[in-house]
């Protein structure tokens, strides 16, 4: 009877540490999972990421360039070079039509980046 009973509790205690143990495993292969799945989708963060850098420094680059520069000298300031002579074409109808017409109270920047 004795040898029984501890053969019983050496198999129950075999049994809780056996499922202990696969408790354990399991838990650590979601967490695995997981941590992969965060991986992915960090490297893919990563990678839009350096996309629109490479983009962000493309467009400061340019708007650093002389290129650029002088397109704004001459487009929003009228600014020329030295030698040339400015040309501004109006319109035979000097009216302004409703359209084109600017409301009261506006500003030069609402007009520039106005609707």
């Amino acid at each position: 009877m004795l040898g029984r009973s501890v053969i019983r509790i050496v198999l129950i205690g075999a049994a809780v540490v056996i499922g202990y143990l696969l408790f354990n495993t399991a838990t650590t292969a979601l967490k695995s999972h997981r941590l992969a799945h965060d991986e992915q989708s960090v490297r893919a963060d990563i990678a839009q990421l350096e996309d629109e850098q490479q983009k962000l420094t493309a467009i400061r680059e340019y708007l650093s360039s002389d290129e650029y520069i002088e397109s704004v000298a001459r487009r929003m300031l009228g600014l020329v070079k030295p030698g040339e002579t400015r040309v501004v074409v109006s319109s035979p109808d000097a009216e302004p039509t409703p359209a084109t017409e600017k409301p009261a109270g506006t500003t030069w920047w609402e007009g520039l980046f106005g609707p």
